[in-house]
């Protein structure tokens, strides 16, 4: 379960930027979009979903990459080229930020037990990597590490003793600890595994690259129970389908696309081999494409003069079924599995209708009973209905002046007494984070674009 997550000095974020998944505490509507942490103090309680809104080229996308980056490099710093950069998407447009490390850190709960870890890294080296265990709501230092340039050696401290002072102080100065001592076995200390494992297993990150990944949905319909479920999710989102069929299962083909091994360092074999923990999901860097020829899945439905069942490809459908039926095997996975999922742009492809009841879903206790989350970012403005999401759920990314992304909460502003239409207030420019769209008049008098009725 998330906690917060910041990031600062990674593409368009300069300082840092919080997402805060607490509930705000004056805020008392929609209880339901929150669960108990487990914890025994704070927080208390967190919440299911956030959603990001902003113009284009605000950011919003940049936190999702920034979530993946955490994550790659936890899981793969290891892996990487010798001469390749640790680092290498800094904020450009202010004094002296190239030069600086890009910061991130997640809070987050595993096992009942809140924990703190982050990391600062330029493009040679790990600056500092930190990381807290709080069992009983005293920090407890698993590890501490921060590069002194003066000794051009790391100064390391743990709370659990010399063992890990001393593997630490042995690592090469461009892997993260928690890669090794994660994948280490046995491990130093069960809070070193039960981290690394959060972020192999319970984080989840989902691009919008243009690539669809339907393994998780033909997991599921190898078995009965999960093969309703894909049917029940396809009827309740209103598509016509009576059943689907699997031939051939024997020859599913895994097509692997546009793998940079050079920057990854990761065999083919191994990553189809560890595809489940760590490349489910298609990432910005790689396109995992799962190939559903006319052999494999097929779409059944029914002639309703005749009763006939007709069989259709894939190829056959609409962009949006391809999509639905693919987020319908991750959404099942997420859910059960009680995952933390950063999606970018929940509604692509999608009518406003279905991109809601793919929230609704994670919002639901009876839908979500192991407290899944999820984080997208959408324009979609038919979400910001105040009987779906709290303030405390619409986060809101901007860019100023300064070139940078600014990222602040819709429970900032105060909405006391208000009761009007949030999309309409949003839209206006109320809560800023919308493109400040020139009039047609105006384009007109820079020479852009003609008056109606003149010729260009």
């Amino acid at each position: 379960m998330l906690i917060e997550f910041t990031v600062a000095n990674f593409r368009s974020i300069h300082e840092p930027i919080v997402l805060d998944l607490s509930p705000v505490a004056q805020i008392r509507s929609l209880s339901g979009n929150a669960f108990p942490s487990g914890l025994k103090g704070q927080p208390r309680r967190l919440l299911r979903t956030a959603v990001v809104y902003g113009p284009n080229a605000s950011g919003k996308s940049n936190l999702i990459r920034a979530a993946h980056f955490m994550r790659r490099l936890v899981l793969n710093s290891n892996r990487k080229e010798v001469d390749a950069p640790l680092f290498k998407e800094p904020f450009l447009l202010a004094p002296e930020s190239g030069n600086r490390p890009g910061q991130f850190e997640m809070i987050f709960v595993a096992n009942r037990v809140r924990y703190q870890y982050g990391f600062e890294v330029d493009r040679q080296r790990v600056v500092q990597e930190w990381l807290y265990a709080f069992p009983n709501e005293r920090a407890r230092t698993i590890f501490t590490r921060a590069y002194q340039a003066d000794g051009d050696r790391f100064h390391v401290e743990s709370d659990l003793g010399v063992g890990i002072v001393d593997v630490v102080q042995a690592l090469p100065e461009d892997w993260l600890a928690l890669t090794r001592m994660g994948q280490q076995k046995p491990t130093l200390c069960p809070e070193l595994e039960a981290v690394y494992k959060w972020f192999r297993d319970k984080l989840i990150i989902m691009s919008n690259n243009g690539t669809v990944n339907h393994v998780d949905t033909l997991d599921c319909l190898e078995n009965e129970n999960g093969r309703q479920w894909v049917l029940d999710f396809l009827r309740a989102a209103d598509l016509v389908i009576d059943d689907l069929m699997l031939e051939n299962i024997s020859e599913r083909r895994v097509m692997i696309t546009d793998i940079k091994l050079v920057e990854i360092n990761e065999d083919v074999n191994k990553l189809i081999k560890e595809q489940r923990h760590e490349d489910k999901i298609n990432y910005f860097d790689r396109s995992i494409n799962y190939e559903l020829g006319s052999e494999t899945l097929k779409i059944v439905r029914t002639v309703s003069t005749t009763g006939e069942k007709k069989l259709f490809n894939l190829g056959q459908e609409s962009a949006g079924t391809i999509r639905m039926l693919a987020l319908a095997g991750q959404w099942k996975s997420m859910l059960d599995n009680g995952q933390v999922c950063f999606l970018d742009e929940i509604e692509a492809g999608l009518h406003p209708k279905l991109a809601r009841f793919l929230l609704e879903l994670f919002q639901d206790p009876a839908t979500n009973p192991n407290n899944a989350q999820l984080i997208t970012t959408t324009h979609d403005t038919t979400l910001l209905d105040q009987t779906l999401l709290r303030p405390d759920q619409v986060w809101l990314m901007n860019k100023k002046r300064d070139h940078a992304s600014h990222f602040y909460a819709l429970s900032d502003f105060d909405l006391k007494g208000r009761r009007g239409n949030l999309q309409r207030d949003y839209l206006d420019g109320l809560f800023g984070a919308v493109p400040m769209v020139l009039r047609k008049q105006r384009l007109s008098e820079l020479g852009a674009v003609p008056i109606s009725g003149e010729t260009p």
